[in-house]
């Protein structure tokens, strides 16, 4: 006697309105922290790739240099045993380029620097005198037994 049931369909159901908001700050806090993620992993990309075009302009800049360098030798080169047969020494066309990096370093100081006066040894001894200066730098760095950075 009684009812037998076998089916029912649930159509609604209405949890508590705590239950509700705990559902909903949960739901939030994940996307909230999913967000978080992706403006990370984007910010991650930005750095990367901006490191990344630094470092193509650096080594870009460093062949036009390079090229640039070269250039210049040449032309001392040509320039200075035109019409005759004598041929330049490796350790003259170095002090060739050196004196040349020294007068660009002039220009760009003067071109470039913040500061209202620069003092510099500037005579024709002086040239030669940094030219022996930065060789002997040189070599004494590459002396054995020298710590390197």
């Amino acid at each position: 006697y009684g009812f037998q049931i076998h089916k029912a369909l649930v159509t609604e159901l209405v949890p508590n309105a705590e239950v509700v908001q705990s559902m909903n700050e949960s739901n939030k806090q994940k996307r909230l922290r999913d967000a978080a993620i992706m403006a990370a992993e984007g910010e991650k990309i930005r750095v990367v790739k901006a490191a990344e075009a630094a470092a193509d302009a650096a080594q870009l800049q460093g062949e036009g240099i390079a090229r640039q360098r070269g250039a210049i030798i040449d032309g001392l080169r040509d320039s200075i045993t035109h019409g005759t047969q004598e041929a330049l020494s490796t350790e003259k066309i170095s002090e060739l380029l050196l004196i040349t990096q020294y007068f660009e370093t002039l220009r760009d100081i003067a071109a470039n620097s913040k500061a209202s006066t620069v003092f510099l040894p500037h005579s024709a001894g002086a040239v030669s005198d940094v030219a022996s200066q930065i060789r002997n730098g040189i070599m004494q760095a590459g002396a054995p037994g020298q710590n390197r950075m």
